[in-house]
């Protein structure tokens, strides 16, 4: 399995640009030796002239998505450039759930589930209304996912509402199959998060344009992300739990 990442894909490459940009406001013969004090490798002088932005970006394109984050921080601290902090503050901005969520996600189904995970966090921040989309998409393939591992095969076209009821049948997590009361009220709501999620991906995604719609904003796009991303694997962990498929 690859590394699971802690930081969505798109922040961190903006931070890579944004030092990039810092440096490159050096005088050219003075980039290689700057780039040198940071730890990114070094080049040839003549290298620098030709483009100082595609130098430094050259070297920070090498670093891991850690020492990516504490190269920019270095920067910010000597710099105290607004854009490139503010590029640190999304970065630093990731849920803690994050990365748990990720790790889940990739063993149970990394080239499906979990690639819609890291994309809606992608968005989350800079395509709001992608996001809210990904966010549906994700808990869609999710109830897939479990269904076709439990041998079982949706409705021709089946919505998201009867996508997860029936994966939730699959799992025994349909209120219904419970008595206590509080548990049947907890199924109950999660019931609800997922057609809340159909329902604002119809009104404020990107999948359905129009005059008129509503325009998301980043907060809207952290709290459908972030619910799609608890109910994702809350199925996740219970089909491992009762099918003998832990991590590890």
């Amino acid at each position: 399995m690859t590394e699971v990442h802690k930081y969505p894909p798109g922040s961190i490459q903006a931070l890579r640009l944004e030092v990039s940009r810092v440096i490159a406001e050096e005088k050219a013969y003075s980039v290689p030796h700057v780039c040198v004090r940071y730890g990114l490798a070094e080049g040839e002088q003549r290298e620098a002239f030709d483009s100082k932005r595609n130098y430094v970006l050259k070297r920070m394109q090498a670093l891991s998505n850690g020492e990516v984050v504490a190269t920019a921080e270095a920067v910010f601290q000597d710099y105290g450039d607004p854009q490139l902090g503010s590029a640190l503050d999304k970065v630093k901005a990731v849920a803690p759930a994050d990365p748990g969520i990720s790790a889940v996600l990739a063993h149970f189904d990394e080239a499906g589930v979990h690639a819609d995970w890291a994309k809606a966090l992608d968005r989350r921040d800079r395509d709001p209304a992608g996001a809210i989309t990904m966010a549906r998409t994700l808990i869609e393939n999710t109830c897939r996912t479990v269904l076709a591992k439990a041998g079982q095969e949706p409705p021709v076209g089946a919505e998201l509402t009867v996508l997860y009821r029936q994966a939730a049948k699959v799992l025994r997590l349909a209120p219904d199959d419970h008595t206590e009361e509080a548990f049947k009220r907890i199924l109950g709501s999660c019931q609800n998060v997922v057609e809340t999620l159909a329902t604002l991906r119809n009104r404020l995604g990107d999948a359905h344009g129009g005059p008129g719609r509503g325009r998301p904003a980043p907060r809207h796009a952290q709290l459908a992300v972030n619910l799609a991303g608890a109910m994702a694997t809350f199925l996740v962990a219970t089909w491992q739990s009762t099918n003998g498929d832990s991590q590890g």
